[in-house]
């Protein structure tokens, strides 16, 4: 694992805002801010350095360098709002040998899979997001006496003597938890039954392809919280990106951008927020007031020179290869109907591109907070 601690900081570990949107304030990160808050490593508009190269065949002959991949990891580097745990919620779709969330619910649109080797990614993800973030799990400015939390997705707690409803459309959650978390069974694309003006904050993250109608989500979540709550929405894009034009034209990265795009219109569930601008405008449209919006470069792979960055390319990296089949497999062969002998060439070149130090790509990340007027 990296240091988490540079001695000299580079320009990816200041916050640099966005251009001001209309509706929307725009925070800054002052130097002595710093000292007690953590800072967001890949906030930057600046180009991200790049580290030395290294010989990018090696260990990439052929495709057993998948075990030697998991061997690394391994070594530690229904219709209501609140649907109970019925059969049916165990009752997954199994397609290709891999299981999805139970169609009863309103989940068969949803791309990824639900199985044990999806959730170890989605476990190393949340690892990866907390380092996006300078080890923080928001960056919202809540106050110490919240008391009700709703987490859409699923995620972690760091209040003790607060509430906790974590949702999610698969029982996947763990066993054992805290006492004051509890997980529910939920479509947050149906109708919310969670009473009015009821929660202080609402976490919503990486829900990029599981929703048709973001101004609907945003609406319900402004009427469950109370007046003076927070909102934060963090999302992902699939818009690869290079500063130095090291991603060429024909690059399996823009095959993968372009496979969520297509199979986003046709399923009616955009993969295209950040470019859409969904975060401000829908937040926004809802009534929220204090807009700060917050853009992040996240490279792919263990490329850049900076050492916080680098560890963040790093586990990108270790997520999706921990299951890059079950990430494309449902878009490209069950939306799109492309062959699965097509999918496992492309997954190959999109390996070996991600692996190799001399394509320099970056995603782009979002964090929109936002807070309900007191007066609402």
């Amino acid at each position: 694992m990296a240091n988490h601690e540079d001695p000299q900081p580079s320009p990816a570990d200041s916050s640099v805002s966005p251009e001001p949107t209309e509706g929307a304030s725009v925070e800054t990160t002052t130097p002595a801010e710093a000292t007690t808050e953590a800072v967001v490593p890949g906030a930057t508009e600046a180009p991200i350095e790049a580290g030395p190269e290294l010989d990018d065949d090696a260990g990439d002959d052929d495709d057993d360098d998948d075990d030697d991949v998991d061997s690394a990891l391994g070594d530690g580097d229904n219709l209501s709002s609140t649907a109970s745990l019925t059969d049916s919620i165990l009752q997954y779709r199994t397609l290709n040998g891999r299981t999805y969330h139970s169609s009863r619910h309103g989940a068969d649109k949803y791309w990824g899979p639900n199985d044990e080797q999806q959730n170890e990614a989605m476990d190393m993800n949340h690892h990866f997001l907390t380092l996006c973030l300078g080890g923080k799990l928001f960056l919202t400015p809540l106050k110490n006496d919240i008391e009700k939390v709703l987490d859409i997705g699923t995620g972690t707690d760091e209040y003790p003597n607060c509430e906790i409803i974590g949702t999610d459309l698969s029982p996947i959650q763990p066993s054992w938890c805290p006492p004051n978390v509890k997980f529910e069974i939920d479509d947050a694309e149906q109708p919310w039954t969670y009473a009015p003006d009821s929660f202080d904050y609402i976490h919503i993250r990486y829900l990029l392809g599981g929703i048709s109608d973001w101004p609907k989500l945003y609406r319900q979540a402004y009427a469950a919280l109370k007046p003076g709550g927070w909102i934060e929405s963090f999302e992902v894009e699939a818009d690869y990106r290079s500063d130095d034009n090291t991603l060429k034209p024909d690059s399996a990265m823009y095959m993968w951008r372009d496979l969520f795009t297509e199979g986003g219109k046709k399923l009616g569930r955009p993969f295209t927020i950040l470019s859409d601008d969904t975060q401000r405008k829908g937040i926004e449209a809802a009534g929220f007031v204090d807009i700060t919006v917050k853009d992040m470069k996240v490279p792919m792979g263990g490329w850049p020179a900076n050492r916080k960055l680098k560890e963040i390319g790093q586990w990108a990296q270790y997520t999706l290869e921990q299951d890059l089949e079950g990430f494309v497999m449902f878009m490209w062969n069950t939306v799109l109907e492309r062959s699965l002998e097509e999918m496992q060439v492309f997954l190959a070149a999109y390996r070996k591109e991600l692996r190799s130090r001399s394509i320099h790509v970056y995603l782009p990340q979002r964090v929109v907070y936002a807070r309900k007027p007191e007066n609402a």
